[in-house]
């Protein structure tokens, strides 16, 4: 039997891939986001096409994207902005590779925005711009994969709504596009139209954005989060925004988190999962619908 290794969640859908290599799809299919050829929702995983040598997906608002075991980037849903990069508007029912580089890494979706790190850590960008969060210093949209500067040590890079937060290797973490609620981290509201490096820190390690807020954890296990906290999606224990990275509890040991519109996942070291924020609708997974504002573990703890 074959084990889940990777998921994606977009809006209403969901994306999976199986160690065999083989993509799975789920949800909502209002534009042919799940990639079948088809507008029909799906109830239960059903592949999409026959390949079996996926590698990496990533859901946005209503498109994906994914990488193959080749490097090549494939994309496939609504296109209104040029995010599937693939030099037009045209949404497409089934995935497309984009251009002729066999040289992708990493591929991150926000909303109706994309962006990718290539092998020799290059990062680029497309679709949506009205914030600058393509960083490339205008709002104008890309309906192709636009090199964001000259530099060649990207990690990592997460996005969202309009904000975007990329890693470098030597573990400094930037921010660009929009900031109404402080979301990239840098003490102030003003959007930002190409990457500015956040406060001097040299530790980050993983990074996620969520609706017009954001959090990371460091190299030393300790999570940290900024931006807009109307519902408690920080997890500091209260509402108020926070314009600059803060610890959130004691702990040392977080090792990965993922944000949504107004809720907050996150694991520790020893496997257990934690939730935070908005909880009308039980995204939470705690069994009500109650919002909480400091982390809570789900279930009873490891798998």
């Amino acid at each position: 039997a074959s084990d889940w290794t990777t998921v994606a969640c977009g809006y209403e859908r969901t994306s999976a891939l199986l160690d065999d290599g083989s993509l799975w799809t789920w949800g909502l299919n209002y534009h042919d986001d799940l990639g079948v050829g088809d507008a029909h929702d799906r109830l239960t995983p059903t592949q999409v096409g026959g390949a079996s040598d996926w590698a990496a997906v990533a859901c946005g608002y209503d498109y994906t994207l994914a990488v193959k075991r080749d490097r090549t980037l494939w994309a496939w849903g609504s296109n209104d902005a040029g995010q599937l990069g693939l030099g037009d508007t045209k949404e497409r029912h089934t995935p497309i590779r984009v251009g002729g580089a066999s040289d992708w890494t990493t591929v991150a979706c926000g909303y109706q925005y994309s962006l990718g790190v290539k092998n020799d850590g290059s990062l680029w960008a497309w679709g949506y711009n009205d914030g600058g969060q393509l960083g490339l210093g205008d709002t104008d949209d890309r309906h192709t994969p636009t090199r964001v500067g000259r530099v060649s040590d990207w990690v990592g890079v997460a996005c969202d709504f309009t904000v975007t937060l990329g890693l470098r290797k030597d573990g400094s973490l930037w921010a660009w596009g929009g900031n109404g609620f402080g979301q990239l981290g840098l003490g102030d509201t003003r959007d930002r139209l190409t990457p500015t490096r956040v406060g001097s820190a040299s530790d980050w390690a993983a990074v996620a954005c969520g609706y017009d807020f954001a959090l990371a954890v460091k190299k030393d296990g300790s999570l940290w989060a900024w931006g807009h906290n109307y519902v408690g999606q920080l997890g500091l224990g209260d509402t108020t925004t926070r314009l600059t990275p803060s610890r959130v509890g004691t702990a040392n040991d977080w090792a990965s988190v993922s944000c949504g519109d107004g809720d907050t996942l996150a694991a520790k070291t020893n496997g257990t999962l934690w939730a935070w924020g908005f909880n009308g609708n039980g995204e939470l997974g705690l069994g009500d619908t109650k919002e909480r504002h400091t982390p809570t573990e789900v279930g009873s703890g490891s798998p």
